[in-house]
């Protein structure tokens, strides 16, 4: 099949194309966090622990070299506060050692590394000083993520919090598992052995503790890393669905809207950029409820399968904002791989139309490089373009990491059809071998 006829979709000069991951999710062995206290605590608030994870922390260098063969440019990736700095004021050589090489393993490629300094994991010590609600939190991680710049070479993109407001739309969840006749136990074992209350962990902070520490300690950590590094362009994520609603239901929307996102948006606009992570969209009900649109198509996950919604959120945010977006996380969690191509195909059409209607858009990381370690819900949920046996820690391309990854070497969408964007990728196999498929 030939696509000649067919117009492409070209991304501005310079878009910088990627997929992410998370320390925790992905290193294994994390076991100096809050996260890790929670998951083997039993019963467990999580759903299973994240042991091993898919053993990135030795295999970094290898998942590099896939992540480049197939096309992308960039990677973003979380550096583990819990390893740089394991006590209060005590700062590890060899994890800085460790992330070096790994940033390494990226410019030696031509991947530019995109950090992230938090990821939802915390020290033990900074839980039991009482976590993002301490008034000494803004300070305490500006100077791990100052030293953090000061140790680390080859740094130029920073991300300083991962999604800063999603312990909020997370809440429903959380509260689910902490609701029933054997909750009050749960919480106890589970404070007993963080040695803290539960809302000193990052996942349970109310939204005081976010809104006002969490965003003083982003300006802080952005002033303190630009301090040392003043050409680094530094934001924080936030975590955005599209926010819609039945006729009647507006004002259940615009409510969650100011609670969820417009602090958040005030506190961060005119940085270097804001990344933008969305997933969905939630319709808010006279109810007051908010969530999928009944009969539509759901992810494993329970949100609506919805690729509009990225490029709504840009639009939005642009707006509001008129700060440079980067789609810092979009992705679809699912085991039917012909889907997640439809998905990142729609998506990133749509996104390439709010591109061309002004909102400034400079790069699109897909959640996930590899199928990992969903947080409360553990390993069922597959977002990777890369999948892992875990019982050996074989990597195996999936298709859509093929098609994503000519997306990201053209730097446009080569047609609109499905069948087009195969062909691509079975170009890009045939580049890389079949034996590339299955990566040890």
């Amino acid at each position: 099949m030939t696509t000649s006829k067919v117009p492409s979709l070209k991304f501005p000069d310079g878009f910088l194309w990627g997929a992410a991951t998370a320390a925790h999710q992905v290193e294994g062995g994390n076991f100096n966090t809050d996260c890790w206290t929670l998951e083997v605590t039993k019963p467990s608030l999580f759903l299973e622990p994240s042991g091993d994870a898919v053993d990135q922390w030795n295999r970094f260098a290898d998942d590099m070299a896939v992540l480049s063969a197939v096309g992308m440019k960039s990677y973003r990736f979380s550096v583990e506060w819990a390893r740089i700095e394991p006590e209060q004021g005590k700062f590890s050589v060899a994890a800085l050692d460790h992330y070096q090489r790994c940033i390494n393993a990226c410019l030696e490629r031509g991947i530019e590394p995109v950090i992230t300094m938090h990821h939802f994991t915390l020290p033990l010590w900074v839980v039991r000083g009482g976590g993002f609600g301490a008034p000494s939190f803004p300070d305490l991680f500006a100077r791990y993520c100052e030293k953090v710049a000061r140790s680390l070479r080859g740094i130029s993109v920073v991300c300083t919090i991962n999604e800063l407001n999603v312990p909020l739309l997370v809440r429903e969840l959380i509260e689910s598992r902490l609701m029933g006749p054997a909750s009050a136990a749960r919480i106890e074992l589970a404070e007993k052995a963080l040695g803290a209350p539960l809302k000193t962990s990052f996942l349970f902070s109310p939204a005081e503790a976010l809104i006002d520490n969490g965003l003083s300690a982003h300006a802080k950590a952005r002033d303190a890393i630009k301090s040392v590094l003043p050409q680094a362009k530094v934001g924080v994520t936030l975590a955005i669905q599209d926010e819609q609603a039945e006729p009647g239901a507006e004002h259940i929307r615009d409510k969650r809207v100011a609670d969820y996102i417009t602090p958040f948006l005030n506190g961060v606009r005119g940085d270097d950029f804001i990344g933008v992570q969305t997933y969905t969209r939630a319709v808010a009900r006279k109810d007051g409820s908010a969530g999928p649109t009944p009969g539509h198509r759901i992810t494993v996950m329970g949100y609506e399968d919805r690729p509009q919604a990225l490029a709504q959120v840009c639009r939005y945010v642009w707006e509001q904002t008129k700060t440079p977006i980067v789609v810092t996380e979009n992705g679809w969690a699912g085991n039917d791989d012909r889907r997640r191509c439809e998905f990142i195909r729609d998506s990133l059409t749509e996104l390439h139309a709010a591109i061309n209607d002004g909102v400034d858009v400079r790069g699109f990381f897909y959640w996930s490089l590899l199928d990992n370690f969903e947080w409360l819900v553990g390993y069922a949920p597959k977002f990777g373009l890369i999948a892992v046996d875990r019982s050996t820690q074989r990597r195996s391309l999936k298709q859509s990491a093929l098609v994503y990854g000519q997306i990201a070497r053209d730097n446009a969408i080569q047609g609109a059809a499905a069948a087009a964007l195969s062909d691509a990728a079975s170009e890009t196999q045939g580049r890389l071998g079949g034996g590339a498929l299955g990566i040890g």
